[in-house]
């Protein structure tokens, strides 16, 4: 790959987190100067980046952390090495890599400490590598790290078509479990499926947990993964075995979890939230942290773990890919695109 400075490096700003306005008016598209590299500095050019909501959530004010306006938003894609600062050895230009932990990646090019970097294959999917932080991570930390699970054994899901969902199933067959997929729409079913799925109209969970019980056989189901909250944790806990763990790692629903007395009392079934950051941030985590991203990129480089795309939009046309990711019934991500992205 070839590695080239672009001319005037741009940048988005979130300037307003004011609810109504459209996102034209929230944001800038703006270029920045191009400073000199300290030791231990590395140029990136970005090459796609990633909508997460997260992100969309944090441009709202309604994330946990809210950074002073104005602001570059974006937590997650990949970059070309640029130009490399004093000290770095192991890295060059035209090498790949993934920012770990960093913000501000919505711009044609960052400066990074060479620890906040990842090298990534060269002749990877760009576009899969753009999004193999932050969802395939949650949903490995889920499988992996919140119930013992044997192969064989059940895990329920809801908002299963989502990117962390599309995520658990790939690494759920990759482990040999069994998943019960709950959508909203029969329409979101995938045609000719082997997997299992349920629809979940959000009218009747009485009878949405019969149909699970009867497609799981009546077997144990000891861990359910939320991401819509509101009843549809209610409908969740109640599909657990006994001692079973609810884990709600999203809010799609804007409402807060529920969770019947008689699951929490009765049966001993225990609702827990889970956020990525927190999790890699606690020490106890340290080492099951470092073997996250190594089985990852394996995975991806097997072709075991891939995201669906829906459209990548160029960085200066930003509001019209936060309207596109907004829009009901989409059937992939959105992405965005750097300077650097005709290189590849």
């Amino acid at each position: 790959m070839t590695a080239t400075l672009s001319d005037s490096p741009r940048v988005i700003e979130v300037t307003s987190t004011q609810p109504g306005l459209p996102w034209s008016e929230r944001l800038r598209v703006r270029t920045e100067d191009r400073l000199p590299l300290a030791a231990k500095q590395v140029r990136i050019g970005m090459l796609a980046m990633n909508m997460l909501p997260a992100d969309l959530l944090q441009m709202q004010g309604l994330y946990g952390v809210k950074p002073e306006l104005p602001y570059v938003p974006g937590h997650e894609g990949v970059a070309v090495v640029l130009e490399v600062g004093q000290g770095v050895d192991d890295l060059k230009a035209g090498d790949r890599v993934l920012p770990m932990g960093a913000g501000g990646l919505w711009a044609d090019e960052r400066v990074l400490h060479r620890r906040a970097l990842v090298q990534v294959a060269a002749q990877g999917d760009v576009l899969q590598q753009a999004m193999l932080t932050a969802n395939p991570a949650t949903a490995w930390v889920l499988l992996q790290h919140q119930r013992v699970l044997q192969q064989g054994d059940w895990v329920v899901q809801n908002a299963a078509n989502s990117a962390v969902g599309q995520c658990v199933r790939q690494i759920a067959a990759h482990l040999g479990l069994k998943v019960l997929n709950i959508v909203r729409r029969a329409d979101a079913v995938p045609r000719d499926s082997a997997e299992h799925w349920l629809v979940d109209e959000g009218g009747d969970a009485a009878a949405v947990v019969a149909q699970a019980r009867q497609i799981t056989g009546g077997a144990t189901v000891s861990l359910g993964l939320d991401a819509v909250g509101g009843s549809a944790s209610a409908t969740l806990a109640a599909c657990l075995a006994e001692g079973g763990r609810l884990v709600v790692y999203g809010l799609l629903s804007g409402q807060p979890s529920q969770m019947a007395a008689h699951d929490l009392v009765f049966r001993g079934v225990e609702m827990s939230g889970f956020w990525l950051a927190r999790w890699f941030a606690d020490p106890a985590n340290r080492e099951a942290g470092k073997q996250v991203y190594p089985a990852l990129m394996n995975l991806s480089a097997q072709g075991s773990l891939e995201m669906a795309v829906e459209q990548v939009y160029d960085l200066a046309e930003v509001a019209a890919a936060l309207a596109h990711a907004a829009r009901d019934g989409r059937q992939g991500k959105v992405l965005l695109r750097g300077a650097s992205y005709p290189l590849v």
